[in-house]
């Protein structure tokens, strides 16, 4: 009798957990849905950013300095910063599938939120799946120079676990070019630059 609850809860356990991700799933596509206008859109943009910033600054470094690096206060707020960032990465990830790179006009937050929520991904296979639509919004001038190298800087040193070094004098799209060569996604960069000649 013992071992036929055990297998219940176990399988209701299953049951719940591959449930939960379909479910929160559901809720942001609905929520994706009633952005019906350029206003809304903006708005939620803008508190995705507030939520991502709500989990960064000094906080962080305060616990670490108060209670120690593997203390569970600082470990509770390394969770909270993790669970946050994977949240925002669903949002933004499906926010672009469903509407696209916001424009300028939506103003620098909105239009910076996308590439910092993946910027701020712990994972760099979920930075190289997005780097089409991020180089493809700085060939439309909706990301600088600065924002894309910064951007694929960071994927640089996650992969080779040292920041990129180039011979000075150069220009930023010569290092942009080399992060992206060093990185092997020249056939992204060519996929969309040969899509956006088909389209003009």
């Amino acid at each position: 009798m013992k071992h036929k609850y055990i297998f219940l809860f176990l399988i209701t356990s299953v049951i719940a957990c591959t449930q939960q991700p379909t479910s929160k799933t559901n809720h942001i596509e609905s929520e994706l849905k009633m952005l019906t206008t350029d206003k809304l859109k903006k708005e939620y943009l803008e508190q995705i950013f507030v939520d991502d910033q709500k989990v960064r600054g000094s906080e962080g470094q305060e616990l670490m300095i108060k209670y120690g690096k593997n203390s569970i206060e600082h470990n509770d707020y390394i969770n909270r910063q993790i669970r946050q960032d994977s949240i925002n990465l669903e949002k933004i990830e499906k926010y672009l599938m469903m509407h696209g790179y916001p424009n300028k006009s939506f103003g620098d937050r909105a239009t910076t939120t996308p590439w910092v929520v993946i910027h701020h991904s712990q994972r760099l296979d979920s930075r190289r799946r997005n780097f089409k639509i991020i180089y493809e919004a700085y060939l439309d001038d909706k990301i600088d120079d600065n924002d894309i190298s910064f951007y694929l800087g960071r994927m640089y040193q996650m992969k080779f676990g040292e920041r990129l070094r180039m011979r000075r004098p150069y220009k930023s799209h010569d290092e942009i070019d080399k992060l992206i060569s060093e990185l092997d996604l020249l056939q992204i960069k060519q996929e969309v630059i040969n899509n956006k000649g088909k389209s003009e």
